[in-house]
């Protein structure tokens, strides 16, 4: 009785020990599995993972030149942004070129739960209360030509209707570069070239703003770059201009206007200031309550009075997922700014960090052709250089 016991305790323990090692090895592989899916991800949200695949599938169609290039004395670069000459206009009027309705449109586009999926690995698409950040943003519906300039015309939709549109053609391409022999229905029908991106046909083209923040210091203009975090929807790990924004509505329904100044207003405060994420107002009547706040009214001061230039130089759409960039600048011209501003700038989630470049440096030069920035902040700050070295050479 007393050997019987003493196997069974003996087999037991083996039994247990056994299990504990299976347990584990299962453990350590899926570990293993999670690490290799979140290298897998980060390497090819950075833009020099399809820039060489888009270029091909542009060149194989004869469409290259529905790129934007970009120069920089004998240097050139095509990069991965559709656009046309009549898309760049340094003297753009957000009212003429942006066409909305009141109350606005709303999207049709449908919201597809596998592409959802995917993006929960690296998302995060929940608030704080365990409810689904699904608010309402811009996004493109047409883009039309006219005797007067081009016109863009947009709708609202949800979040998640966004990024099943636009989510369905970056996924495609990250499977094609990966498998060349995979198919690009979606693309092949929606982006194959600048006028086919016009028609705006995933009806979710996301809206946005890409915008070059300047100022001068030591008589040399400075420029502020971020590297994005890894939490955001495109480009995690890119470098980028700051800031960086998708357009909401002013109140975030159908019932008030889509402005890009404000929607920039709010951007840097949320991203350079810290400040409270503006949709989170509570029981504020006002949308434009942190107009207030004193950084955000030295900006608005600033722009009343001619300090602060703001203007947009033009748009085109991401070749990668469609989304439609709008490129400007922020140029303020007041001396102190950088005294004054720089020891209390202090970015959010969306930035894993933030610096401080020369404009016509040749580290910015290097990193523009190297591919380590977004295609829409490639675009946007080849043109602030040509804005400002022209305004420059006309004083």
């Amino acid at each position: 009785m007393t050997e019987d016991l003493l196997v069974n305790l003996v087999a037991t323990g083996i039994a247990f020990t056994l299990g504990v090692s299976v347990r584990s090895i299962r453990q350590r592989v899926r570990s293993v599995r999670r690490a290799g899916g979140s290298r897998r991800v980060q390497e090819q949200r950075h833009p020099r993972f399809t820039h060489g695949w888009l270029l091909e599938y542009y060149l194989s169609r004869d469409r290259l030149d529905d790129l934007y290039l970009l120069i920089e004395g004998r240097r050139r670069r095509f990069v991965p942004f559709l656009t046309k000459p009549s898309w760049t206009d340094h003297g753009f009027a957000e009212g003429a070129l942006i066409v909305q309705s009141h109350p606005q449109r709303r999207s049709e586009a449908p919201v597809d739960q596998a592409v959802m999926s995917r993006r929960a690995a690296y998302l995060n698409v929940v608030r704080e209360d365990g409810e689904p950040w699904n608010d309402l943003i811009a996004v493109v519906q047409k883009i039309r030509e006219t005797p007067d300039g081009p016109r863009i015309e947009i709708a609202l939709a949800e979040y998640f209707q966004f990024l099943s549109a636009c989510g369905a053609l970056e996924d495609e391409t990250y499977a094609a570069v990966r498998s060349p022999k995979n198919a690009t229905p979606i693309r092949d029908a929606t982006l194959a070239g600048v006028d086919d991106a016009a028609e705006a046909r995933r009806q979710a083209h996301g809206f946005g703003m890409q915008c070059a923040f300047v100022f001068e210091e030591d008589g040399r203009h400075r420029v502020l770059v971020q590297r994005r975090s890894h939490s955001v929807s495109i480009y995690g790990g890119a470098l980028a201009v700051v800031p960086v924004f998708g357009c909401q509505s002013m109140d975030l329904s159908e019932r008030t206007p889509v402005s890009i100044f404000h929607n920039f207003l709010r951007e840097v405060y949320e991203e350079l200031y810290g400040g409270t994420e503006v949709e989170r107002r509570g029981n504020r009547v006002d949308p434009t309550w942190f107009y207030r706040e004193p950084p955000i009214a030295r900006l608005i001061t600033a722009q009343e009075d001619g300090v602060l230039d703001f203007r947009i130089f033009g748009f085109g759409f991401d070749a990668l997922n469609g989304e439609v960039d709008i490129c400007g600048l922020a140029y303020v011209k007041d001396p102190e700014f950088a005294r004054r501003e720089l020891p209390v700038l202090r970015a959010n989630w969306e930035i894993h960090e933030i610096s401080v470049w020369d404009l016509f440096g040749d580290d910015l030069t290097e990193a523009l052709f190297a591919g380590e920035f977004s295609p829409g902040s490639v675009y946007t700050l080849a043109e602030t250089r040509r804005y400002l070295a022209g305004r420059a050479d006309g004083e």
